[in-house]
Formats: structure tokens, sequence, C-alpha cells
């Protein structure tokens, strides 16, 4: 200490420094003299007012580091001890920005980063490479429903042991040295979401342990709730639409055998896309239904539907219907355009009934509307681009037709995209009953009548295999109603209608098949009306009889 140069190298520094030998001060540096005393006597003496400096400077017992007061100024203290005396450092708080500049920022940021970790809304839990627990924030109280003075020093397995948290992830992630995230329960039955991540020190050894927690309990119940909810709409979605197609009505026909409501639910979903579609069956079945259906149910229901008969016409004037033509494109022509079906059918559905009826170069032209969905006009030369979806209609065999060279068989196939074929009404009797129903009460309502068939005339109805299909049924339906003198119609009135061998049928051979539609009657009434007094009035029956009846079903 005797040094000169040294002497005055302390005494640059920004530091107050003392230096204490043999119970006794010996030198102050520069800083020191000017703010603490002025010599090593004045400290002397200070020190005898001042218990905290003379033990820090004389005594035995003084920590290493801390904090005093003297002169109403606080220093920061750190004491060296050096052979044969010690050597006291004080650093005025107020000074720390001059004697280090960067320490005010980081006082700062170590403000913030404890402030951060206590706000944190996840939890943070810190433990050391050993897995004993050193920190943890509010948030991590809060998901563990455990306080920082049951966790912190103890170790992450008794945890673990207690029945508190499992399963434990800090000495996994330890151990591993690896980043680990899982699921995890509490004592308190919340579900946890942690993510462990390793720290290293310089030998890669993990010194400690961040594991960050969400308690994700009343998300995963908002996420079962939600499935739940979106499972009940689908289903509800499903039974809704399973009703709209049980009871769909077209053009005023309702369907009710199985055959049938499995083709309108396939027509239902054909109709979401611009497939072609290619409906076969007999005259009369309702083909027509059938593809008004599919033009009713599909994205193009506000556009127009067309409809043509393609064995109605002329092949010179079919040919003109559907491509329309230029003026003058042939003798007696308009002098003005004439647009064509396919051509009015745009964004719209055109309609082919009877199809197969088509002549051969008519099939080619058709063909290449299918396959480039444009046109030409007669007596054109443009071609004119159009976007129609074609449904076409037959009561012919094209696979047969083609076979024997009557039916293209390119055409054909781009016909029978989707086939949907609608069975005769023989092959459907739970269809009758209703259709019969249901004609009885349109043309009550459109000729002012209130006429209604006896069981005997239903029964003999049923029986009769109507070759003339849905067509025939209203019609026979309609000239019931309209001629018969009385409201009842009885089978006495039928004749003329039915075949003889029909009318003198006899009704015991039917009286199973006419029991079940009368129990299907009831209870399609019992979903709509309170009670069997309510059913019995609106259907014309007693209470007694609908019950008998639904009995007599079982």
């Amino acid at each position: 200490m005797e040094s000169t140069v040294f002497r005055e190298m302390l005494d640059a520094l920004p530091i107050c420094v003392v230096w204490v030998q043999d119970v006794q001060t010996v030198w102050l540096n520069a800083l020191a003299r000017a703010q603490i005393s002025p010599d090593a006597a004045a400290f002397a003496e200070l020190c005898a007012c001042t218990p905290e400096l003379f033990e820090l400077s004389f005594g035995t017992s003084a920590p290493p580091r801390g904090s005093i007061s003297l002169n109403d100024k606080p220093y920061h203290v750190s004491v060296r001890d050096q052979p044969g005396g010690k050597l006291i450092l004080l650093l005025a708080e107020r000074d720390e920005s001059n004697a280090f500049p960067d320490m005010a920022r980081l006082r700062q940021s170590c403000l913030d980063l404890e402030e951060i970790f206590r706000n944190s809304f996840d939890g943070i839990f810190v433990a050391d490479g050993n897995g004993i627990t050193l920190m943890v924030n509010e948030g991590c109280e809060r998901n563990y429903d455990l306080t920082a003075v049951d966790m912190v020093g103890k170790h992450v397995s008794e945890f673990d042991q207690k029945g508190w948290i499992r399963p434990v992830v800090a000495a996994k992630v330890a151990e591993s040295g690896q980043r680990i995230t899982t699921t995890q329960h509490t004592h308190t039955g919340k579900t946890i979401m942690v993510t462990g991540i390793p720290l290293f020190d310089s030998t890669g050894k993990v010194r400690k342990v961040i594991i960050n927690s969400r308690d994700t309990t009343e998300l995963i119940q908002l996420q079962n709730a939600l499935a739940r909810a979106q499972e009940d709409l689908r289903r509800v979605d499903e039974e809704m639409e399973a009703l709209r197609l049980q009871n769909l009505n077209v053009d005023g026909v309702l369907f009710r055998s199985e055959a049938m409501r499995a083709i309108v639910a396939l027509a239902a979903r054909v109709a979401k896309v611009d497939t072609t579609v290619l409906i076969t069956g007999q005259s009369g079945v309702g083909k027509d239904v059938i593809g008004r259906l599919i033009h009713r149910e599909s994205r193009r229901a506000n556009g127009p539907l067309i409809k043509i008969n393609c064995g109605a016409l002329p092949r010179d004037l079919l040919e003109s219907e559907l491509f329309g033509y230029e003026p003058g494109a042939f003798t007696g022509a308009q002098r003005q355009v004439k647009l064509g079906l396919i051509e009015l059918a745009h964004r719209g559905t055109l309609f082919l009934d009877e199809v197969g009826d088509l002549p051969s170069d008519i099939q080619v032209k058709l063909l290449q509307v299918l396959q480039d969905r444009v046109i030409v006009r007669l007596g054109g030369t443009r071609t004119i681009p159009v976007d129609v979806r074609i449904v076409a209609a037959t009561n012919r065999d094209l696979k047969t037709m083609v076979l024997e060279k009557t039916f293209r068989d390119d055409l054909y196939y781009r016909l029978n995209v989707v086939p949907i074929h609608v069975p005769p009404l023989c092959e459907r009797k739970d269809d009758v009953v209703p259709l019969i129903l249901q004609f009885v009460g349109e043309f009550n309502g459109k000729y002012e009548l209130n006429r209604s068939l006896s069981e005997r005339s239903i029964a003999l109805l049923l029986a009769y295999d109507w070759p003339g299909n849905v067509r025939e049924v209203r019609n026979v339906v309609e000239r019931l109603v309209v001629t018969s003198q009385n409201d009842v119609i009885e089978p006495e009135f039928l004749d003329g209608l039915l075949p003889s061998d029909m009318r003198d049928a006899s009704i015991g051979g039917f009286r199973d098949r006419v029991e079940r539609f009368e129990r299907r009657l009831i209870e399609d009434a019992l979903r709509k009306y309170v009670n069997t007094r309510e059913v019995g009035k609106a259907l014309g029956l007693s209470q007694s009889s609908v019950v008998r009846k639904l009995r007599r079903g079982k």
C-alpha cells in the first residue's frame, strides 16, 4: 500500500476505498476522503459513532457484503480480507450509474423480469438439476392449488408421492436433457398442459429445469361440450333430413314405400352436384316428378327447368326446338334468331323425357352438348357455350337398344352416369293407399266436394295392379270423385273402372294388407293429434275403432 502508483490508481476509482490494518484505519482513497471522512483519524471517530461501520471495519462477524448509511447517504458495502488487514469498498447508491453505467439498466431489467415472472398467467415452475424446487409464480400456485411454501425447497418426487401432481415432469427433463410436453392431473381434478425445458451449464449438465403450465380443464370441457353439441346438431340434421325425405312432396305427390323413399333420397343427394342423371321406368310411374325433384333440390333451383318430350315432336321440329336456328335457316324459318330449349335452359336444367325416341342424328348433336357444353344453331356456324344440367328419362330399355344399334352407345354412357330406376306401382303397394287418399283430398278441394272411399273400396283399389301406375290412379280417383252420386264411394261404384275379377274379389284375401295400411294411417295421425279421440274424429272413425285397429296390428 506504500506504492505511490498504487495509491494513485485507488484514488482514481469511482468508489470509496478504505484500508484497515491492525485494528486501525490506515488510508482512504480520494473519493472516501471527499464523501466519508477527510482522513484516517476522522474515519476512526466515525467508526466509534457508528456501530455498524465499526463492526464492519474492525469486527470479526461482519458479512462480506451488505449496505450501510453514512452521513445520511446509503452505501453498498463489500469487504475483502487481505493479508494483514481488510479492504473496504463502499459505493453510494446514487453513484451507481456513474460508476457502472449499465447498472441502472440491468437493475430495471431484473425488476421487469421479476414482475413478468410473478404476473405471468401461465404457471412457471423452476427446479435445479437435482429436482429441488427453486421458485414458483402465482400462476403455478393457481394451477396446482398449492402455495409456494408447499413447493419451494421440496424435491419434485414429493409431489407425486403426495398425489398432488401426476405425472411429475421435472425429473424426466433433467434426466433426459430433452424438452417434454405432456398433460398432468392435479389433486383437485384439473387437467394441466405442461412443457418442461432444460437449461445447461458450460459442461452440458442440466443446471435448471423450467416448466411452463396452463390449466386446460375449462378448454377441454368446452371442447367436449362443443363436440357433443356438434354431434347433436348432426343427429338433428340427419333426423330432419330423414323426416323431410320421408314426407317429401313433389308436385303434390307423396311417397311412403321404402323403395320410393330410397329413390327420393338418392335423387336429393345427386341433385347437389351437376352430374347427368338417367331416370328409367314404365310410363306413369313418376319419372318427371323425380326430374323436377332433382332440379328443385339442386343449386340450379332458381334457374329454368326446361322439359321436352323427345317422342312427341317430328324430327325436323325437334332439332330446331332443341338447338334453335338463325334467321332464314330453312324455308318457313322466322326472320329473327330463335333460341333453342338447350340455350333457354342455360344455368338451369334440361329435362329430356322419352330420350330413347331421339333420332340418330340428334343423338350425335346431343352428345356434343354433353361433351363440350356448346351448341350450334341450325343455319349457324358459331359455337355457343351453355351451362346446363341434363336429366333424361325413358320407358325404353336403352341397353338393349345399344345392342340393336338403335341408340348410340357413347351417348348412353354419357347419359347413364347416375341411373335411377323407378319401379312400377305394383311393386310398391305401400304407395297406393296414400296416393288414393291424397288425390281424393286434392279433387275434393278442386271441385268443392266431400267424397271419401269406403274400406271395401280402398281394399279393391289396393288389390289392383295399376298398369298405368300413378297416372292411372290419379285419373281413376278423379273420375270417382266427380261422378259419384254419394259422398261415400262404395265398391259398386267401381263398375267399369276395374276388371270384373277385381270387383268380385273377396275382401278377406286382402285383409292383412288392409289392416297394415289402416294401422299406418292411424299411426301417422297419432303423430299429428294428441289422442285417439282426435284421431278418430279426423279419420271419421270412433275412438273404439281406432283403438281396436291399433291392437289388431300388433
